[in-house]
């Protein structure tokens, strides 16, 4: 799941996963692809908050500790990236 907010001339994009037996981290294009931990939140669910730009795309990808890449169903789109694989991409 992503959530968009709009908060003060930018918009919060929360990613939203459910957990797993391991770690699991966002990369993308709004961190150098550096994985950024997703964290437990009150519900259970694991989530990290990035800001973006009105008008910005966004495209990421999860990553397991275990090194397992996987998409977001909830993505705005998808792109095939140079690993044969996809990114998915949020639009604000």
């Amino acid at each position: 799941m992503i959530v968009k907010r709009k908060r003060l001339g930018t918009v919060q994009v929360t990613f939203v996963q459910q957990p797993r037996d391991e770690p699991v981290f966002v990369v993308g294009s709004f961190n150098d692809w550096r994985r950024e931990p997703l964290k437990r939140a009150k519900d259970g669910t694991l989530r990290a908050t990035v800001s973006a730009a009105p008008g910005d795309t966004l495209a990421f990808r999860y990553v397991t500790a275990g090194d397992e890449w996987f998409d977001d169903e909830a993505a705005d789109d998808y792109v095939y990236n140079e690993h044969g694989t996809t990114n998915g991409l949020v639009r604000i």
